[in-house]
């Protein structure tokens, strides 16, 4: 069971490090703050007996504990069994992180913070709890009870707005464009069908999942050919609806991780090309040449991961 929201004026952080505790216990309070109630604990095991006992603002995890790691840790929060699954996360790492442990954080909406520089940790939990965003879920449905139903199940991980006609629905996702819309078929005033054809001629990448009572076989395709991601059936498993909506959110997490890496390595093939042109140049004695290409290498982008690194990060991304 997911505890219930916090209340307290303090925000309570958890924190899984077997190497954070003797940096900050000496000095608890100067080194955390007055606006942190911290709690400690050395293992993923009981980091999950805590989140299942009370809710907290933050976990803080290290990159390696003695029973699992932080990725393991973090998808267990993800996964929103234990706790509410848009919890701050902070893992800390050593030394200077690789461009796949960036990706693989990023695609688990995960901040990181270095052990070799304890004192700015405080200032990056707080800039997690501070830029928490809980993405926005969008439910166009006429029936006031299925429409409550999905509301309570998926309240304590998003931002949900329920309009209760195709029109107003419409107008809703024009105004603020929610991350995803659970959308039934039969409205009044616009059909869920024709919802999905103007809201996809906007945006033809908006994750919808259609709700459904008994449609046909051929009318899902139809559906999954205009673009419709999923669909779930009336009455809702609230247990279901959470695991799709989950699933569809950590999809576009891994797609956004896939951009970005395309980007970390098309900038990494231009500072190679870059590094060539330089060493040419000092061959052929224009330093000014070479210096212009190594001044654009020192602004540019992150390493080029390996093919092991690039195996590595899709391989922990989709083990859920």
């Amino acid at each position: 069971m997911v505890p219930a929201p916090l209340k307290d004026s303090k925000q309570a952080i958890i924190v899984a490090s077997d190497i954070l505790r003797p940096l900050a216990a000496p000095a608890s309070v100067a080194f955390w703050g007055e606006r942190f109630k911290t709690i400690y604990c050395e293992t993923g095991r009981a980091l999950i007996d805590r989140l299942r006992r009370r809710p907290f603002h933050c976990a803080i995890i290290q990159d390696h504990l003695e029973d699992c790691d932080c990725w393991r840790l973090a998808k267990i929060i993800r996964s929103g069994r234990f706790c509410a699954s848009a919890l701050p996360i902070v893992v800390l790492h050593r030394g200077a992180p690789s461009a796949g442990f960036e990706a693989i954080a990023k695609s688990l909406n995960a901040a990181t913070a270095s052990l070799s520089e304890p004192d700015a940790i405080p200032r990056n939990v707080q800039a997690a709890i501070d830029q928490r965003r809980r993405s926005s879920v969008l439910i166009i449905e006429d029936d006031p009870d299925a429409a409550e139903t999905a509301r309570r199940a998926l309240d304590a991980d998003y931002k949900v707005e329920i309009a209760v006609n195709g029109a107003d629905g419409l107008s809703a996702w024009k105004e603020k464009r929610h991350d995803l819309v659970l959308l039934d078929l039969m409205l009044p005033a616009l059909p869920g069908e024709e919802v999905l054809k103007e809201i996809l001629a906007v945006n033809p990448k908006q994750p919808v999942i259609i709700v459904t009572a008994h449609a046909s076989q051929s009318r899902h395709s139809n559906l999954m050919l205009l673009g419709a991601n999923e669909f779930v059936e009336k009455p809702f498993d609230i247990n279901v609806l959470r695991a799709l909506c989950r699933s569809l959110f950590q999809e576009m997490a891994l797609a956004r991780a896939d951009r970005e890496i395309d980007e970390m390595r098309e900038a990494a093939r231009e500072n190679a090309h870059r590094a060539t042109a330089a060493s040419i140049s000092l061959r052929q004695g224009n330093a000014s040449g070479a210096a212009m290409q190594l001044d654009a290498m020192l602004a540019g982008a992150p390493q080029d991961l390996t093919d092991d690194e690039w195996v590595e990060v899709l391989n922990d991304v989709q083990d859920k």
